[in-house]
C-alpha cells in the first residue's frame, strides 16, 4: 500500500576544517543484504524521525508515494556519484541486477529504498557531468539542489570515493554549489537531515579520507600515506614509485573528503568480513593525527549522532573502535605501536566517542568458556581479527597472537625477500570487558600491540 500524505583541527602537518555538529550520519560498511531491515528500517529510516509508525512491506517496491510534497515517507536523495558515469549511476538507480545461479537478485536503489519505506529520487551529478549537474546556474543543477533542500536523508552509494569528491568539490577542494546546498542543510542547527554513505560513500564523509591498499602494506610502508589533491582523483593511491609499483598497489593515499564526520573520527569500511583492516585503520589514524577510528563491517551500519556524540550499531555484523590516545609508536623499519585500545561492538551496542564508554545489553562474561588461547596464522584474513578479539574475552589465557605473513601474489610486484612477518598481540587486562548474549559478543577496550 502506498503512503502519501567551523573550527580547525591541525595535526600531523595537516589542517582540516571541522564540520559543524548539526545532525546524524549513517555509516554503512558495504556488502549489505537487500533484506536487512535492521540496517535500513530500524537504523536509517527511524533516524530521520519521519513516519516512524509505518512498517514497510519488505516484499513491496511501492511502499511510498513518489510526490515529495505529499508523501509521508522519508524522502531520500540517492547520490550515485561513486559510479563511473551518469549512465552507469542512472542504471544502478533504476534497474535491479537479476538473480543468477550463484547470486541473489540485487535491487536497484529505487526499489531497494521503496522496499524499506523511503521515497527515493536520484541526484544526477557524476564525474562526466558535474560542471552542469552540480551547478546552481543550470536547470539540471537547480533540480539536484532542490532535491537536497527537500530530502530527509541522502545516501551516497558505493563505488569509488574519489569520483564522489571530484563531483562535489572544486579543484581547490572547496564546495561546489551542490555540496554547498548539502552543507547548508547540515549546518542549519536543527539536524533535520541524515547523511548516509555506503562503502565508498562512507569514506567520502570523512574530513580527510584514505583509500586503496591493505593492512600489511599500510604497516610495511610505515604509516606514511601520500596526500593527494582533488585534481588527482584518477590516481587515488600512493604514486611515489609509479602506478605499477608495489607501493601503489599495497599502500594508501589520502584526499580531502566532504567533512561531515567529526574531525576526531576516521571511518573505514568492509572492515573484517572481506579482509582484516585493523592494521590499515591504525596506520591511517597515525598518518592523519586522528585519535579514534570506526571500522564498519559489511552488512552493518553505525548511526553517528553528533549531538549526543555516540555511534549505535545496526545490521548484522560488527563495528570496531580503534583508540590511539594512549598508544606509543615504537622504532622500527615498519609501523610498530603499543597500547592501542580496540573494542568490538555488535547490533544494539552503543559507543560514546566523547567518554569512550561502550554500552551493551549483553551479559558480562564470568567464567571463560575456552581454556586455550587462539593464535591466528593470518590475522588480516577475513574475520580473524574479530575471532581473536572475541576469544580473548571468553578464554582463560589473557593474550592471543596474530601473525600477518608477507603477502605473495601470482603476478605483479612482490615484497622484497626478507620482508618481516608482522605480529599483533591482543591482551585482556584490567581495562578490558567482555559481554555475550544470543551468539554475539561485545569486547570493550582490549589492548593491541603491533610489533
Amino acid at each position: 500500500m502506498k503512503k502519501c500524505l567551523g573550527a580547525v583541527l591541525c595535526a600531523a602537518g595537516l589542517c582540516l576544517s571541522m564540520p559543524a555538529l548539526a545532525g546524524k550520519l549513517f555509516l554503512s560498511g558495504g556488502g549489505y543484504d537487500d533484506a536487512n531491515t535492521d540496517l535500513f528500517v530500524t537504523g536509517l529510516r527511524k533516524a530521520t524521525g519521519r513516519d516512524s509508525g509505518f512498517t514497510p512491506n519488505i516484499n513491496s517496491t511501492s511502499n511510498c508515494g513518489t510526490n515529495w510534497a505529499t508523501t509521508a515517507c522519508p524522502r531520500i536523495a540517492v547520490i550515485t556519484a561513486a559510479k563511473d558515469s551518469y549512465t552507469t549511476g542512472l542504471d544502478a538507480f533504476q534497474n535491479d541486477i537479476p538473480a543468477t545461479s550463484t547470486s541473489p537478485l540485487k535491487r536497484g536503489y529505487y526499489n531497494l529504498f521503496q522496499t524499506h519505506g523511503f521515497s527515493p529520487k536520484h541526484i544526477t551529478a557524476h564525474v562526466d557531468n558535474y560542471a552542469v549537474h552540480a551547478s546552481s546556474s543550470t536547470p539540471e543543477g537547480q533540480a539536484n539542489i532542490a532535491l537536497i533542500q527537500q530530502a530527509d536523508a541522502v545516501w551516497f552509494v558505493g563505488g569509488d570515493q574519489a569520483k564522489i569528491i571530484r563531483s562535489f568539490l572544486t579543484d581547490s577542494g572547496a564546495d561546489n554549489a551542490l555540496a554547498a546546498a548539502l552543507r547548508a542543510r547540515w549546518n542549519n542547527g536543527s539536524g533535520n537531515i541524515v547523511i548516509a554513505g555506503d562503502s565508498a560513500g562512507n569514506h567520502a564523509l570523512n574530513v580527510r579520507m584514505h583509500a586503496a591498499g591493505v593492512s600489511y602494506g599500510y604497516l610495511y610502508f610505515g604509516a606514511n600515506l601520500q596526500d593527494k589533491a582533488v585534481t588527482d582523483w584518477q590516481t587515488l593511491g600512493d604514486t611515489r614509485d609509479g602506478t605499477g609499483a608495489l607501493r601503489y598497489l599495497e599502500n594508501g593515499a589520502t584526499m580531502k573528503g566532504l567533512g561531515f564526520l567529526p574531525a576526531g573520527l576516521l571511518s573505514d569500511t568492509h572492515f573484517d568480513s572481506r579482509s582484516g583492516r585493523l592494521g590499515r585503520l591504525a596506520a591511517a589514524l597515525r598518518h592523519m593525527g586522528v585519535q579514534q577510528g570506526l571500522g564498519v563491517d559489511e552488512n552493518t551500519g553505525a548511526l553517528v549522532d553528533t549531538a549526543a556524540q555516540t555511534a549505535t550499531v545496526y545490521g548484522a555484523n560488527r563495528l570496531l573502535i580503534v583508540d590511539t590516545a594512549n598508544a606509543s609508536v615504537q622504532v622500527g623499519t615498519y609501523y610498530k605501536v603499543n597500547g592501542l585500545r580496540v573494542s568490538l561492538l555488535t547490533p544494539g551496542d552503543r559507543y560514546s566517542y566523547a567518554s569512550k564508554a561502550v554500552s551493551s545489553s549483553k551479559s558480562a562474561i564470568g567464567t571463560p568458556y575456552y581454556s586455550s588461547y587462539y593464535d591466528s596464522a593470518n590475522i588480516f584474513a577475513a574475520l580473524e581479527t574479530s575471532k581473536s578479539l572475541t576469544r580473548l574475552v571468553d578464554q582463560t589465557p589473557t593474550s592471543n597472537i596474530g601473525s600477518a605473513p608477507v603477502p605473495v601474489y601470482s603476478s605483479g610486484p612482490q615484497y622484497p625477500s626478507g620482508s618481516p612477518v608482522i605480529r599483533l598481540r591482543f591482551t585482556r587486562d584490567a581495562s578490558t570487558r567482555g559481554y555475550y548474549s544470543g551468539g554475539r559478543y561485545t569486547v570493550d577496550k582490549a589492548r593491541v600491540d603491533i610489533y
